[in-house]
Protein backbone atom coordinates (compact mmCIF):
# COMPACT_ATOMS: atom_id res chain seq x y z
CA UNK A 1 0.00 0.00 0.00
CA UNK A 2 1.32 3.43 -0.91
CA UNK A 3 0.27 6.35 1.25
CA UNK A 4 -0.99 9.63 -0.10
CA UNK A 5 1.49 12.47 -0.36
CA UNK A 6 2.63 13.83 3.00
CA UNK A 7 2.22 17.51 3.85
CA UNK A 8 6.02 17.78 4.12
CA UNK A 9 6.43 16.52 0.57
CA UNK A 10 3.72 18.87 -0.65
CA UNK A 11 5.45 21.76 1.11
CA UNK A 12 8.76 20.78 -0.48
CA UNK A 13 7.23 20.60 -3.97
CA UNK A 14 5.73 24.07 -3.64
CA UNK A 15 9.05 25.45 -2.40
CA UNK A 16 10.62 24.13 -5.61
CA UNK A 17 7.85 25.84 -7.57
CA UNK A 18 8.43 29.13 -5.72
CA UNK A 19 12.18 29.09 -6.39
CA UNK A 20 11.65 28.24 -10.06
CA UNK A 21 9.12 31.06 -10.38
CA UNK A 22 11.76 33.52 -9.15
CA UNK A 23 14.19 32.15 -11.71
CA UNK A 24 11.62 32.65 -14.49
CA UNK A 25 11.03 36.23 -13.37
CA UNK A 26 14.77 36.89 -13.05
CA UNK A 27 14.67 37.62 -9.31
CA UNK A 28 17.87 36.81 -7.39
CA UNK A 29 16.88 35.02 -4.16
CA UNK A 30 20.27 35.24 -2.52
CA UNK A 31 19.04 34.94 1.09
CA UNK A 32 18.80 31.79 3.15
CA UNK A 33 15.17 31.82 4.30
CA UNK A 34 11.90 31.49 2.42
CA UNK A 35 10.36 33.81 5.02
CA UNK A 36 12.10 36.73 3.29
CA UNK A 37 10.71 36.02 -0.17
CA UNK A 38 9.27 38.96 -2.13
CA UNK A 39 5.84 39.00 -3.73
CA UNK A 40 5.49 37.35 -7.10
CA UNK A 41 2.53 37.21 -9.46
CA UNK A 42 0.31 34.16 -9.83
CA UNK A 43 1.34 34.03 -13.50
CA UNK A 44 4.94 33.10 -12.69
CA UNK A 45 3.87 30.64 -9.98
CA UNK A 46 1.46 28.91 -12.38
CA UNK A 47 4.00 28.84 -15.20
CA UNK A 48 6.68 27.45 -12.88
CA UNK A 49 4.36 24.69 -11.69
CA UNK A 50 3.33 23.65 -15.19
CA UNK A 51 6.87 23.89 -16.60
CA UNK A 52 8.31 21.68 -13.85
CA UNK A 53 5.56 19.10 -14.25
CA UNK A 54 6.16 18.96 -18.02
CA UNK A 55 9.90 18.53 -17.48
CA UNK A 56 9.24 15.65 -15.09
CA UNK A 57 6.77 13.95 -17.45
CA UNK A 58 9.34 14.11 -20.25
CA UNK A 59 12.05 12.80 -17.92
CA UNK A 60 9.84 9.93 -16.71
CA UNK A 61 9.16 8.69 -20.22
CA UNK A 62 5.53 7.87 -19.37
CA UNK A 63 3.91 6.08 -22.30
CA UNK A 64 0.12 6.40 -22.48
CA UNK A 65 -0.25 4.96 -25.97
CA UNK A 66 -3.27 2.69 -26.04
CA UNK A 67 -4.19 3.58 -22.47
CA UNK A 68 -7.82 2.82 -21.54
CA UNK A 69 -8.98 4.55 -18.34
CA UNK A 70 -9.84 2.29 -15.40
CA UNK A 71 -9.55 -0.87 -17.49
CA UNK A 72 -7.06 -2.54 -15.14
CA UNK A 73 -8.59 -1.65 -11.77
CA UNK A 74 -10.82 -4.73 -11.62
CA UNK A 75 -7.91 -7.04 -12.43
CA UNK A 76 -5.62 -5.35 -9.90
CA UNK A 77 -8.28 -5.52 -7.20
CA UNK A 78 -9.03 -9.17 -7.93
CA UNK A 79 -5.34 -10.08 -7.62
CA UNK A 80 -5.02 -8.12 -4.39
CA UNK A 81 -8.18 -9.70 -2.93
CA UNK A 82 -6.84 -13.18 -3.60
CA UNK A 83 -3.55 -12.26 -1.89
CA UNK A 84 -5.25 -10.79 1.18
CA UNK A 85 -7.96 -13.42 1.62
CA UNK A 86 -5.33 -16.16 1.77
CA UNK A 87 -3.60 -14.47 4.72
CA UNK A 88 -4.37 -15.19 8.35
CA UNK A 89 -5.51 -11.62 9.07
CA UNK A 90 -8.50 -10.43 11.07
CA UNK A 91 -11.58 -9.39 9.11
CA UNK A 92 -11.00 -5.74 10.01
CA UNK A 93 -7.38 -5.87 8.82
CA UNK A 94 -8.43 -7.40 5.50
CA UNK A 95 -11.07 -4.70 5.01
CA UNK A 96 -8.54 -1.95 5.75
CA UNK A 97 -5.94 -3.40 3.36
CA UNK A 98 -8.38 -3.79 0.48
CA UNK A 99 -9.97 -0.36 1.06
CA UNK A 100 -6.59 1.39 1.13
CA UNK A 101 -5.40 -0.46 -1.96
CA UNK A 102 -8.57 0.44 -3.83
CA UNK A 103 -8.00 4.11 -2.97
CA UNK A 104 -4.43 3.78 -4.28
CA UNK A 105 -5.60 2.16 -7.52
CA UNK A 106 -8.20 4.89 -8.10
CA UNK A 107 -5.66 7.64 -7.30
CA UNK A 108 -3.20 6.18 -9.81
CA UNK A 109 -5.85 5.83 -12.50
CA UNK A 110 -7.13 9.37 -11.94
CA UNK A 111 -3.62 10.73 -12.43
CA UNK A 112 -3.18 8.76 -15.64
CA UNK A 113 -6.62 9.83 -16.86
CA UNK A 114 -5.79 13.48 -16.11
CA UNK A 115 -2.47 13.10 -17.91
CA UNK A 116 -4.28 11.71 -20.95
CA UNK A 117 -6.82 14.54 -21.03
CA UNK A 118 -4.64 17.53 -20.14
CA UNK A 119 -1.01 16.46 -20.49
CA UNK A 120 -0.33 17.16 -16.81
CA UNK A 121 -0.96 15.69 -13.34
CA UNK A 122 -2.40 16.93 -10.06
CA UNK A 123 -0.38 18.03 -7.02
CA UNK A 124 -3.38 17.91 -4.69
CA UNK A 125 -2.75 16.13 -1.41
CA UNK A 126 -5.37 13.42 -2.01
CA UNK A 127 -4.42 12.86 -5.64
CA UNK A 128 -0.70 12.16 -5.44
CA UNK A 129 0.88 9.16 -3.75
CA UNK A 130 3.80 9.68 -1.40
CA UNK A 131 6.01 7.51 -3.62
CA UNK A 132 5.06 9.69 -6.59
CA UNK A 133 5.84 12.84 -4.61
CA UNK A 134 9.24 11.48 -3.55
CA UNK A 135 10.12 10.60 -7.15
CA UNK A 136 9.09 14.11 -8.23
CA UNK A 137 11.16 15.86 -5.53
CA UNK A 138 14.17 13.65 -6.29
CA UNK A 139 14.00 14.75 -9.91
CA UNK A 140 13.54 18.42 -8.98
CA UNK A 141 16.47 18.41 -6.55
CA UNK A 142 18.77 16.97 -9.23
CA UNK A 143 17.42 19.38 -11.84
CA UNK A 144 17.96 22.42 -9.63
CA UNK A 145 21.54 21.42 -8.80
CA UNK A 146 22.35 20.58 -12.41
CA UNK A 147 21.02 23.93 -13.64
CA UNK A 148 22.35 26.03 -10.75
CA UNK A 149 18.90 27.18 -9.60
CA UNK A 150 18.85 28.80 -6.17
CA UNK A 151 17.20 26.89 -3.31
CA UNK A 152 16.43 28.07 0.20
CA UNK A 153 18.38 26.53 3.04
CA UNK A 154 15.36 25.10 4.87
CA UNK A 155 14.18 23.60 1.59
CA UNK A 156 17.44 21.68 1.23
CA UNK A 157 17.33 20.59 4.87
CA UNK A 158 13.79 19.24 4.46
CA UNK A 159 14.90 17.27 1.41
CA UNK A 160 17.91 15.94 3.35
CA UNK A 161 15.67 14.79 6.21
CA UNK A 162 13.66 12.67 3.78
CA UNK A 163 16.57 11.02 2.00
CA UNK A 164 20.02 11.92 3.24
CA UNK A 165 21.88 9.49 0.97
CA UNK A 166 20.28 10.93 -2.17
CA UNK A 167 21.01 14.43 -0.86
CA UNK A 168 24.72 13.72 -0.27
CA UNK A 169 25.10 11.84 -3.55
CA UNK A 170 23.47 14.66 -5.54
CA UNK A 171 25.88 17.13 -3.92
CA UNK A 172 28.79 14.88 -4.90
CA UNK A 173 27.51 14.46 -8.45
CA UNK A 174 27.00 18.17 -9.08
CA UNK A 175 30.05 19.28 -7.07
CA UNK A 176 28.23 21.23 -4.38
CA UNK A 177 29.14 21.54 -0.72
CA UNK A 178 26.92 19.28 1.39
CA UNK A 179 26.80 21.94 4.11
CA UNK A 180 26.40 25.29 2.31
CA UNK A 181 25.87 24.36 -1.38
CA UNK A 182 28.83 26.51 -2.49
CA UNK A 183 31.36 25.66 -5.16
CA UNK A 184 34.10 24.73 -5.80
CA UNK A 185 34.33 21.62 -3.63
CA UNK A 186 36.81 19.01 -2.51
CA UNK A 187 35.98 15.33 -2.85
CA UNK A 188 36.37 14.35 0.77
CA UNK A 189 36.93 10.98 2.43
CA UNK A 190 34.74 10.97 5.54
CA UNK A 191 37.45 9.07 7.32
CA UNK A 192 40.99 9.81 6.20
CA UNK A 193 42.22 8.33 2.93
CA UNK A 194 45.02 6.81 4.98
CA UNK A 195 42.51 4.51 6.68
CA UNK A 196 41.90 2.97 3.23
CA UNK A 197 45.60 2.49 2.59
CA UNK A 198 46.08 5.80 0.75
CA UNK A 199 44.63 7.21 -2.47
CA UNK A 200 46.35 4.59 -4.61
CA UNK A 201 44.43 1.83 -2.80
CA UNK A 202 41.04 3.53 -2.78
CA UNK A 203 38.53 1.12 -4.32
CA UNK A 204 35.51 3.13 -3.21
CA UNK A 205 35.02 1.17 -0.02
CA UNK A 206 34.91 4.20 2.28
CA UNK A 207 32.38 6.94 2.96
CA UNK A 208 32.47 10.14 0.91
CA UNK A 209 31.12 13.68 0.91
CA UNK A 210 31.69 16.91 -1.04
CA UNK A 211 32.76 19.97 0.97
CA UNK A 212 33.84 23.49 0.09
CA UNK A 213 37.34 24.45 1.21
CA UNK A 214 36.03 26.26 4.30
CA UNK A 215 34.02 23.29 5.58
CA UNK A 216 36.69 20.81 4.50
CA UNK A 217 39.23 22.65 6.64
CA UNK A 218 36.79 22.91 9.54
CA UNK A 219 36.11 19.17 9.43
CA UNK A 220 39.80 18.46 9.88
CA UNK A 221 40.18 21.14 12.55
CA UNK A 222 37.35 20.00 14.84
CA UNK A 223 37.23 16.31 13.93
CA UNK A 224 34.67 14.09 12.22
CA UNK A 225 32.38 13.54 15.21
CA UNK A 226 32.15 17.22 16.15
CA UNK A 227 31.60 18.18 12.50
CA UNK A 228 28.79 15.63 12.17
CA UNK A 229 27.08 16.91 15.32
CA UNK A 230 27.41 20.55 14.26
CA UNK A 231 26.05 20.22 10.71
CA UNK A 232 24.10 16.93 10.86
CA UNK A 233 25.79 15.58 7.74
CA UNK A 234 27.91 12.49 7.16
CA UNK A 235 29.64 10.70 4.32
CA UNK A 236 27.87 7.94 2.41
CA UNK A 237 28.88 4.56 1.04
CA UNK A 238 28.73 4.19 -2.75
CA UNK A 239 27.65 1.30 -4.94
CA UNK A 240 29.59 0.30 -8.05
CA UNK A 241 27.42 2.32 -10.45
CA UNK A 242 27.83 5.44 -8.33
CA UNK A 243 31.60 4.92 -8.18
CA UNK A 244 31.73 4.61 -11.98
CA UNK A 245 29.77 7.84 -12.35
CA UNK A 246 31.82 9.80 -9.81
CA UNK A 247 35.11 8.47 -11.16
CA UNK A 248 34.40 10.40 -14.38
CA UNK A 249 33.80 13.57 -12.36
CA UNK A 250 36.66 13.26 -9.86
CA UNK A 251 39.48 12.05 -12.09
CA UNK A 252 42.12 11.38 -9.43
CA UNK A 253 40.01 9.25 -7.12
CA UNK A 254 39.07 5.57 -6.90
CA UNK A 255 42.41 4.64 -8.42
CA UNK A 256 42.16 1.02 -7.28
CA UNK A 257 38.58 0.53 -8.46
CA UNK A 258 38.39 -1.92 -11.35
CA UNK A 259 35.39 -1.90 -13.63
CA UNK A 260 34.05 -5.23 -14.83
CA UNK A 261 34.73 -5.86 -18.48
CA UNK A 262 31.66 -6.83 -20.45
Amino acid sequence: MSKKMSRKNQKLIYWFIDCYAYKLKGVDINWKSSKEKPNISDYFLYKAKEDLKKLYIKHSGINLKGYKPFKNIEEKLRIRLNEVLDKNYTKETKINIVTNDLIDFVREEMQRFLLTLTGTFSLKLDMMSNNGAIAFTNYLFDYFLQNDIAMWEEMQMLYKQQNEEKYIYAKLKYKRCAVCNRTPVDFEHWQSAGSLGGYANDKGQGRYISLCREHHTEKHDIGVEAFERKYDVRGIYLDDEQIKELKKIYKNHFKAFKEDKE
